[in-house]
């Protein structure tokens, strides 16, 4: 646990411009204001920008569910290392799953959670992206294809993915807990 955020928030209350603006989206869809996205007040572009990615609305995601979105962040979070974007993920997965053994399974390790072996290559690759991402290749892309996964699909997985690097690596870097 941290004793954080390190870094000043700036209250809902005295938000103005384009932060009000932001903080607005956010609190129309999530009704409060979580640290995470609040940390980046002195950026308010920033925060409007991810305000669009956020659980409820599948991280803007269309073409893949929200179990998948979920395990997908998930995993990216624990390849991260994230002490809180992993188990946070874990608890929104149990919450979508109504399964919490399951969902600790997929945090503890994807590959022994009893997973369609489709799932298990789409996370292999998201293992992959999130700890080696100077070592994907067409290949990666094309055995995504072959088991199955739609370009869409793929698109939305290296978003969800991406978007836990950039998430977890600000709990990291301003102590969010």
């Amino acid at each position: 646990m941290t004793d954080g955020p390190w870094i000043d928030i700036a209250p809902v209350e005295e938000a103005s411009g384009d932060l009000k603006r932001a903080y607005d989206k956010i609190l129309a869809t999530r009704g409060r204001m979580p640290h995470i996205r609040s940390v980046m007040a002195g950026e308010p572009l920033v925060v409007e920008g991810f305000a669009y990615f956020y659980p409820e609305d599948n991280y803007a995601c269309r073409s893949i569910d929200r179990r998948l979105a979920e395990m997908i962040a998930t995993v990216a979070s624990a390849a991260n290392g994230s002490t809180q974007g992993g188990p946070a993920h874990a608890r929104q997965l149990a919450r979508v799953t109504g399964d919490e053994s399951f969902a600790q399974a997929v945090l503890n390790d994807y590959k022994s959670a009893g997973l369609p072996a489709q799932e298990v290559t789409l996370l292999d690759y998201v293992w992959k992206l999130t700890r080696t991402p100077s070592h994907m290749t067409r290949a990666d892309i094309d055995g995504l294809r072959a088991a199955g996964w739609s370009d869409p699909q793929i698109v939305a997985t290296v978003h969800v993915c991406a978007f836990f690097a950039y998430m977890n690596r600000i709990s990291g870097a301003f102590g969010v807990a």
